[in-house]
């Protein structure tokens, strides 16, 4: 009871940080992003060590903020005619090429440090993408989608699957993940979209149909993501990514549903609007 009461705490106190951070918009945005490079960054390269794996990690940092300014809105605004965000990754591989042509050429090193770009930077500027489509005030209604639809799965899931689980989705990966888990957690990523964007109407380009179906694949971005973290997790042979929030365990572990979902919810946006 006291490790639930601890994580249902902590969970909540982050998820009324997390509301607070997006409500102000890129004066807490971008500096809690930088945080989340930082910490994420990290935790990613304390876990491959165990697997004496090194990572570029003034690569990642450094590039990540490379990344997070070549998503800022305003950037695209006054030069929407550059694909700022294909520099910036561009200028990233060529910058770890580079670097370990001058140290003696790690391959080993340069392909895990792309990897971890690719997994935690190049994610990350989706956040601030989505949080400005189509611009600062809708934008923050925009976020809530993936917001709302990876929660939604996480209980569906976990309630359903502890209820009904009987045929493993992933044994290798995650043995305690089931199929009817997973279907419980798309049903649940449908019913609380379809109930949310009712009691904010006008605000969404979706009809009944393409909601469906953007929850859908919400849904499966989300659980997806949180497979891809277990899949490194059992890689690396640690059971959290790290200590971040009391009875949550690390950063990646709580965002690792978000670093696929919103991606996909800004491409979603992007195609339907």
């Amino acid at each position: 009871m006291e490790s639930l009461s601890a994580r249902v705490l902590s969970g909540a106190l982050g998820l009324v940080g997390l509301f607070v951070v997006l409500w102000a918009g890129l004066p807490l945005v971008v500096p809690g992003l930088v945080f989340v490079l930082w910490l994420g960054t990290a935790e990613l390269n304390a876990m491959l060590r165990r697997r004496e794996v090194t990572l570029n990690l003034g690569l990642l940092r450094w590039g990540g903020v490379l990344m997070l300014v070549a998503s800022m809105p305003q950037l695209h605004a006054l030069y929407p005619q550059i694909p700022w965000r294909e520099v910036a990754l561009g200028l990233v591989l060529f910058s770890a090429f580079s670097y370990e042509l001058v140290q003696g050429g790690n391959i080993h090193r340069f392909a895990f440090s792309v990897m971890a770009f690719l997994y935690l930077p190049w994610t990350l500027g989706y956040f601030l993408l989505l949080r400005y489509a189509p611009d600062g005030n809708l934008g923050l209604w925009t976020l809530t989608l993936p917001l709302v639809a990876t929660f939604a799965t996480d209980i569906g899931a976990y309630f359903i699957g502890r209820a009904f689980g009987r045929h493993k989705l992933a044994p290798t990966i995650s043995p305690n993940k089931t199929i009817e888990g997973s279907v419980g957690g798309v049903l649940a990523s449908i019913g609380a979209l379809l109930g949310y964007t009712s009691l904010v109407k006008g605000v969404f380009p979706f009809g009944w149909v393409e909601l469906l179906l953007v929850s859908l694949l919400l849904s499966l971005a989300a659980q997806l993501g949180d497979l891809t973290e277990s899949m490194l997790k059992r890689y690396c042979g640690v059971k959290d990514s790290g200590e971040f929030l009391p009875g949550h365990g690390g950063l990646l572990d709580r965002m690792d549903s978000l670093l696929f979902s919103v991606p996909l919810t800004y491409y979603l946006w992007v195609i339907f609007a």
